[in-house]
C-alpha cells in the first residue's frame, strides 16, 4: 500500500488548519517497562515509515546525478579559489 500524496488544487487552501478540523498529533502514554516502551517506539517508527513516499528508481538516479554534478562544481570552485590564493600568497611573500 503506497500513499498517493496530496496535490494542490487551484483556489483551495493547502494548510492542514484550513482543510481539516483541528486535529492534534497522536499522544502515546509512556510506559514504565523499558521493553514495552522500545516496542511502542519501533511500532511508531514502522507506522511512520509506511507514510513515506519513496522516490522511484528514475528519480533516485536523477537526484544522485544532480548531487554529483553539484559536488564536482563545488570541488572545482574550492580548488580554484585555493590555487588563486596560493598564487597571491607567493606573489606577496616572494616564495
Amino acid at each position: 500500500m503506497r500513499p498517493s500524496g496530496k496535490r494542490q488544487v487551484a483556489g483551495q487552501a493547502t494548510t492542514a488548519r484550513a482543510t481539516s478540523a483541528s486535529t492534534s498529533p497522536e499522544v502515546v502514554e509512556t510506559r514504565s517497562n523499558p521493553f514495552t516502551a522500545i516496542a511502542d517506539y519501533l511500532r511508531g517508527v514502522i507506522s511512520e515509515m509506511r507514510k513515506v513516499i519513496w522516490p522511484t528508481g528514475r528519480e533516485m538516479v536523477t537526484y544522485s546525478l544532480v548531487v554529483l554534478v553539484f559536488l564536482i562544481l563545488m570541488t572545482a570552485l574550492v580548488a580554484g579559489v585555493d590555487y588563486v590564493t596560493g598564487l597571491g600568497v607567493r606573489w606577496v611573500f616572494g616564495v
